[in-house]
């Protein structure tokens, strides 16, 4: 009867030890899925740093780092005057002892994150912005990288406050309302802004943002608000990049159905006209599927939207098969242009590609039945081609005649 007392205490400190630490990965948050990441948290509304705990023999506990006397009062008097409210004071402080090579890294963490917090609390958003970036780019998974990711959230809100401005003015300007759209002020004497290119620098730290939350809410917004900036300056290629981001990586978000939908259109624009690749028109194609079966709140309230863009889609092939068909008419390849007129005519018809291509059908139409008849539609090769496939003897060649279907014509059926 002796053995079950004997094991009975171990089985209750066994289960403590493991109560302790779930308890402890519940509150530190890190059980918390890498596509979900923290929710309802905003600027005014910080979460308190996580403890650092470890395992001890009688069970987990705050980890104790040894600090010398001197830095210990340091900070501690750093502390206190950040307490006090006297951040002016406090910031140098803090500085100090971040900079302090023999700093222990959680105190180091500390020291810098909140040197930024003494800078954000001045409204000096300027030197802040650069303590938080060297925060979140040096400790991904630090304590105090949540906080300084939503502070870093809204000096970015602030610092596109001139390009949102911009927007709206220039909607205004496209219905008619106004006739001038301000510029925004590129220098800036103020410390709340930076000295030059306040709209760049507010792209770079939602870069950061991203990079540092890839998964969570801040990383959606801050990848969704660099794609609208990049798409207001028409650079869609860019805006495209991270629209694409957007429902990629946060496939049920709320923002994934308005990103789809821009890069849809960015697809249709980004690569200069039809002259040029196509290939982003072709995957505009495939994006409008996708998005009409992954997201039925596109498929039923933006049906009409839908069916403008594959008429945009269709256009633009249409027009880029009639330029090639145009191409080998004016380089003097009748068949393959007359091939390329049928094949607009079969494919687009009802459009004025169409009926350009009927009528251009029946110009080369005598062009094609000259070069069959003489055979240089069959041997006229490139000199590449005629490298891998030798030409054959006249006398053994023998014209073909044109196919039944092509002797006539067939009329563009309108519908």
């Amino acid at each position: 009867m002796t053995k079950p007392t004997t094991i009975q205490p171990m089985m209750r400190q066994a289960l403590t030890l493991v109560c302790g630490a779930l308890a402890c990965f519940v509150s530190s948050g890190c059980i918390a899925l890498p596509w979900s990441g923290p929710r309802d948290k905003t600027a005014n509304n910080l979460v308190g740093p996580v403890d650092s705990m470890v395992l001890r023999g009688e069970g987990l506990e705050r980890d104790k780092i040894l600090l010398d006397d001197a830095m210990r009062q340091e900070l501690e008097g750093a502390r206190r005057l950040f307490q006090d409210k006297e951040y002016t004071k406090a910031e140098p402080m803090f500085a100090k002892v971040g900079k302090n090579k023999k700093t222990p890294i959680p105190i180091l963490e500390e020291a810098i994150f909140y040197e930024g917090e003494c800078q954000f609390l001045q409204d000096n958003y300027r030197d802040a912005s650069a303590t938080y970036k060297k925060l979140i780019r040096n400790y991904v998974h630090g304590q105090h990288t949540r906080q300084a990711n939503e502070r870093l959230m809204f000096i970015a809100d602030l610092w596109l406050e001139d390009t949102r401005k911009q927007i709206e003015e220039f909607m205004e300007k496209k219905d008619g309302k106004r006739y001038f759209v301000m510029p925004a002020s590129y220098f800036h004497l103020s410390k709340d802004r930076p000295f030059y290119d306040q709209e760049g620098n507010a792209l770079v730290i939602l870069d950061d943002i991203w990079l540092s939350d890839m998964g969570g809410p801040l990383g959606e917004k801050a990848l969704f608000k660099i794609a609208t900036v990049k798409f207001f300056r028409e650079d869609y290629k860019d805006a495209d990049f991270y629209y694409s981001k957007v429902y990629e990586t946060y496939p049920n978000g709320t923002l994934a159905p308005k990103a789809i939908k821009q890069s849809i259109i960015c697809k249709q624009i980004m690569n200069g006209g039809t002259a040029y690749d196509g290939r982003p028109v072709e995957e505009s194609r495939k994006l409008i599927d996708t998005a009409t079966r992954a997201y039925p709140q596109i498929a039923n309230k933006d049906q009409e939207w839908l069916q403008r863009q594959l008429a945009s889609v269709n256009f633009q092939n249409a027009d880029r098969d009639f330029r090639i068909a145009e191409f080998y008419r004016r380089t003097g390849h009748p068949g393959s242009a007359y091939f390329y007129y049928e094949l607009v005519r079969r494919r687009y018809p009802g459009t004025d590609y169409a009926e350009k291509a009927v009528a251009r059908m029946s110009e080369v139409r005598g062009a094609v039945e000259r070069e069959q008849q003489s055979g240089d539609g069959v041997l006229s090769l490139t000199p590449l081609q005629r490298l891998f496939n030798p030409r054959p003897n006249q006398q053994d060649f023998v014209p073909q005649p044109l196919p039944i279907e092509m002797n006539q014509v067939q009329p563009v059926q309108h519908k």
